[in-house]
């Protein structure tokens, strides 16, 4: 059924894409890319519209949310709303999307992070719910995006080698990916998945659905008090850096990422250049990126 809607609503999309006031093929090719992965996204939240006439105000907030949280910067985020806008116009919607972009809480463009959102040391015992906690430390032990912690299988991700595998149908954008089991707490916790989910099932209960589970994430996440946990995600890069590093230094030290006392690139040896690049290299397809420079929001 999912499937259906999907390709009833990028028909529609391509449909009320031809009559756009966009004249270049370029922007009308954009807007039709941003409005189906806003659709796709949508459909992971549990909102499963089938038409672009779907779009309500209230789908605009949650992608907004949806796409901070995953670390979309607050250019890109811009640039979608304005191809909602033109929607709004083409669907004679004035409260499809706000014209105040500061309605949506998003900041002007940042190139540098001024901040290190890390979460270390977690205390997970004040999470309630197992299957919640489970993907919490997921997060924290191999770096995963929430969604990615939440749809988690492990008997497609783990079949006893040296590494997990990260599904398409998991992952930002379809990517799948591989992680190396580096540690005994994330073997650890592989085990306790497998003791605690039966076979071919995901960290969602049998009665929810996704967008179930993420509200009850979300109420967990309350509890632990704070308001979200992507610094788990940036904990993990952080530590991952410091292992690296050691592993690759020809003198098997290693140090520690800029967000944590560590040096800034240009106070490094060129030796250490060396290591710092190779390092953020291996980490940007870790962590599910395409880009070297995100890295810079995890360590700066």
């Amino acid at each position: 059924m999912s499937n259906t809607k999907l390709r009833s609503a990028d028909y529609s999309i391509n449909e009320i894409v031809k009559i756009s006031s966009y004249r270049s093929y370029a922007s009308r090719n954009d807007m039709k890319v941003m409005l189906k992965k806003s659709i796709r996204d949508l459909h992971h939240l549990g909102f499963k519209i089938g038409h672009v006439k779907g779009f309500k105000a209230k789908h605009i907030y949650k992608l907004v949310e949806y796409w901070k949280e995953g670390e979309k910067s607050a250019g890109t985020i811009k640039n979608y709303l304005s191809k909602f806008r033109e929607l709004g116009k083409i669907l004679k919607d004035d409260r499809l999307v706000s014209s105040d972009n500061q309605v949506y809480n998003i900041g002007s463009r940042k190139y540098f992070p001024t901040e290190n959102k890390a979460i270390h040391s977690p205390d997970f015992s004040k999470c309630t719910d197992p299957l919640i906690r489970l993907s919490m430390e997921g997060q924290y032990l191999f770096g995963l995006r929430r969604e990615e912690s939440i749809k988690f299988i492990v008997s497609k991700a783990y079949t006893g080698g040296l590494s997990i595998h990260l599904e398409r149908t998991w992952t930002k954008g379809g990517i799948e990916r591989t992680i190396p089991i580096s540690s005994p707490e994330q073997l650890q916790w592989l085990f306790r998945v497998q003791d605690t989910v039966e076979e071919g099932r995901s960290l969602i209960y049998k009665d929810s659905n996704y967008s179930e589970q993420l509200n009850k994430y979300a109420y967990q996440t309350r509890l632990l008090g704070l308001r979200k946990l992507h610094g788990l995600r940036h904990a993990y890069a952080q530590n991952r850096y410091r292992v690296l590093s050691a592993y690759y230094d020809p003198n098997k030290v290693g140090w520690e990422c800029p967000y944590n006392g560590g040096k800034k690139f240009e106070e490094m040896t060129s030796e250490e250049r060396n290591v710092d690049l190779k390092v953020r290299n291996i980490l940007t397809r870790e962590m599910g990126h395409s880009r070297l420079n995100i890295l810079k929001s995890y360590l700066a």
